[in-house]
């Protein structure tokens, strides 16, 4: 039996708790829906050729603006697609890595806008300048709604699909077989977390050291409030994930740990992607040139790493929480 093979079994049968965690989801879900539409609507306006909420014309191409809203309408639909798994009884069916990856990405692009949406709001700021000041809020809002709206949602999933995963305690899971290698990437995720969580304390407290000149001159009070944000993801994401391997403290219920490592560590690894894809497609020349100068570059390029390999052990610690007592026994090849 493969990983995906043991991560992709059935939930269990229906109970009056699971009926009432399924209507969870759908209340739940569908609000998280409502919140995307409009977001959608006003891109699905722009790209029909609206310039409702533009107030002057923008220094980016047209064509690039084009694709760019697009390309995020695209993703939204993508959103709404995993809030539909989360929240039906066929997403409980389907193929785990079909759910599992695009959430926790999604999760990680949005997470932080729950951070940042009050700033934006409060500020009436966003964008390059040539939007209305109501777009800004509109747009950071309905971000962090999303965000909470999935990470709930994906939370009452795993309830209903790997029950074991979340219930009990700490102190009641023993160490799979991937217990070694899991304390080894631990290691290593520890330090680089903590490379970013310094950097980001820094740029947050006001600190240029290792900026751009472009870089300090547009910095404000939303780029220092990412920052910290950033910080506290990665904090959270070491403290989740620290817990989860080494099974301390034993009381503390499973549910939480799991929910700091699959938040903390997708906020990480999306705050640090897409300025990354934005650095390769502006050096592609296939829209706005970034900044590859000063240390964020390099920053952005660690989140992604670390980031990517917490989502390998996340998926390893899932077997392991999910096996019978609390570690996973997953058949060898001899008998599948």
């Amino acid at each position: 039996m493969t990983v995906d093979e043991y991560l992709s079994a059935p939930a269990t049968g229906p109970g009056s708790t699971a009926r009432r965690h399924g209507r969870a989801r759908l209340v739940i879900g569908y609000l998280s829906i409502a919140a995307i539409l409009p977001y959608f609507i006003l891109k699905l306006a722009w790209v029909a050729g609206s310039t409702a909420g533009i107030a002057t014309a923008s220094p980016i191409d047209a064509d690039v603006l084009w694709g760019g809203n697009a390309v995020t309408m695209a993703l939204e639909v993508v959103a709404a697609f995993i809030i539909l798994a989360f929240t039906h009884s066929w997403g409980l069916r389907a193929p785990a890595w079909l759910v599992l990856a695009p959430a926790w990405v999604g999760t990680g692009l949005l997470a932080p806008f729950v951070v940042t949406g009050p700033v934006v709001a409060g500020s009436g700021s966003g964008g390059d300048g040539s939007l209305a000041p109501w777009v800004g809020p509109l747009v950071y809002l309905g971000f962090g709604a999303q965000a909470i709206g999935i990470a709930v949602t994906f939370i009452l999933y795993v309830r209903a699909r790997w029950p074991q995963a979340l219930g009990g305690r700490m102190r009641d899971r023993s160490g799979g077989p991937y217990q070694p290698a899991l304390v080894f990437l631990l290691g290593v995720m520890i330090a680089l977390l903590a490379v970013v969580t310094a950097t980001r304390v820094i740029w947050a407290a006001g600190s240029d050291s290792g900026l751009s000149a472009d870089q300090i001159a547009n910095r404000g009070a939303a780029e220092w409030t990412a920052d910290a944000g950033t910080a506290l993801f990665a904090v959270a994401a070491a403290i989740g994930l620290w817990i989860l391997v080494r099974r301390r403290p034993g009381r503390m219920p499973t549910w939480v740990p799991l929910a700091m490592a699959w938040i903390g560590g997708g906020a990480v690894f999306g705050t640090g992607l897409y300025p990354m894809v934005l650095l390769l497609i502006g050096t592609a020349g296939l829209g706005p040139a970034g900044s590859g100068e000063g240390l964020v570059p390099f920053v952005n390029l660690t989140q992604v790493v670390v980031g990517t390999v917490a989502a390998v052990t996340g998926i390893f610690l899932l077997v392991d929480l999910n096996g019978p007592a609390g570690g996973a026994q997953i058949p060898s090849a001899s008998r599948e």
